[in-house]
C-alpha cells in the first residue's frame, strides 16, 4: 500500500506538520520568569542609556555654544586686525611722504659746503715736448 493514498495519510501528515508548532508554544513557568527578568533588565539598561544620551546631548550643546562664541570672538579679532593693518598702511604712506618732505626742506634750508672750483690754465700745445715713443726691437 502506498502511504500517500491511504485514508490515514492525510491525518498523519496534518499531525506531523502541526505538532512542532503546538509544542513550540509551550513554555515552563521558570522560562517565562527568566524572559520577564531579562526584559526588565533590558528596560532598566535602556533607561540608563537614555539618561546618558540626554546628558551627552546637553554637554554637546554646551560645547557647541562655546565653539560658536569662540568663532565670533575670532571673527571680531580678524576684523580688528584687518582694520589696524589698513590704518598702519595709511600711516606708513604718510610717514614716507613726510620723510621725503623733510629731506627736501633740509636740503633747501640748511647751509651747504661751498665747492671751490679750480681754475685750469691752458698751455700752448706747441710749447710742450712730445714724449719719446717706445719701439720694440
Amino acid at each position: 500500500m502506498n502511504l500517500i493514498n491511504s485514508r490515514l495519510a492525510k491525518p498523519i501528515l496534518a499531525l506531523a506538520l502541526t505538532a512542532p508548532f503546538v509544542l513550540a508554544g509551550c513554555a515552563t513557568r521558570s522560562s517565562v520568569e527568566q524572559a520577564q527578568a531579562a526584559a526588565n533588565a533590558a528596560d532598566a539598561h535602556a533607561g540608563v542609556a537614555e539618561n546618558a544620551a540626554r546628558t551627552a546631548d546637553g554637554h554637546a550643546a554646551g560645547a557647541q555654544s562655546a565653539a560658536d562664541q569662540a568663532a565670533a570672538i575670532g571673527n571680531n579679532a580678524m576684523a580688528s586686525a584687518q582694520t589696524a593693518n589698513a590704518l598702519a598702511q595709511d600711516d606708513q604712506t604718510g610717514l614716507t611722504k613726510a620723510n621725503k618732505r623733510i629731506a627736501y626742506l633740509e636740503y633747501k634750508l640748511l647751509p651747504h659746503k661751498k665747492v671751490r672750483h679750480r681754475r685750469v690754465h691752458h698751455t700752448n700745445p706747441s710749447n710742450t715736448a712730445t714724449p719719446p715713443s717706445h719701439t720694440q726691437s
